[in-house]
């Protein structure tokens, strides 16, 4: 398990490396963002932080805990934290405001939802698609 030095540091040092890391992320592509984290975390933490972020794009879906917890096999102590996180910061609900203005990433979204939704239960396997998007107010053809 990851853990952070006993010693702390100095404000000062403290604030320009965060700084440092920040600024780091922002300058990178999606291609070296993805080698930068991967140099940076763990196997654990690179599972980790994106089912963080599938969480809570979920939640912003209005997705239900349990249907969260069984589809990405987190616990709910996971899903309440991420829940508490976007209800009371901004940094996670600016991001998914991003991410959702991307076509592409709508329509995957879109798309994992309907698949979601048909293997929820037994009689909905095969229904229709077009009730299915009805049912999920979605307009654009999935893959489903």
């Amino acid at each position: 398990m990851t853990q952070v030095s006993r010693r702390p540091l100095d404000k000062d040092v403290e604030g320009r490396i965060y700084e440092s890391f920040y600024k780091a992320i922002g300058l990178l592509n999606e291609k070296e963002a993805r080698a930068f984290i991967n140099d940076l975390l763990t196997p654990t933490e690179k599972i980790m932080l994106p089912k963080r972020l599938a969480v809570a794009i979920l939640l912003a879906q209005g997705w239900n805990y349990d249907a969260i917890r069984e589809t990405l096999k987190v616990t709910q102590t996971t899903v309440s934290s991420v829940y508490k996180t976007l209800a009371f910061s901004g940094g996670l609900k600016l991001a998914i405001l991003k991410l959702s203005k991307n076509q592409a990433w709508q329509k995957w979204w879109q798309d994992v939802e309907s698949l979601l939704y048909r293997l929820s239960s037994p009689a909905k396997v095969f229904m229709d698609e077009g009730a299915i998007r009805h049912k999920l107010g979605l307009k654009k053809k999935t893959l489903v």
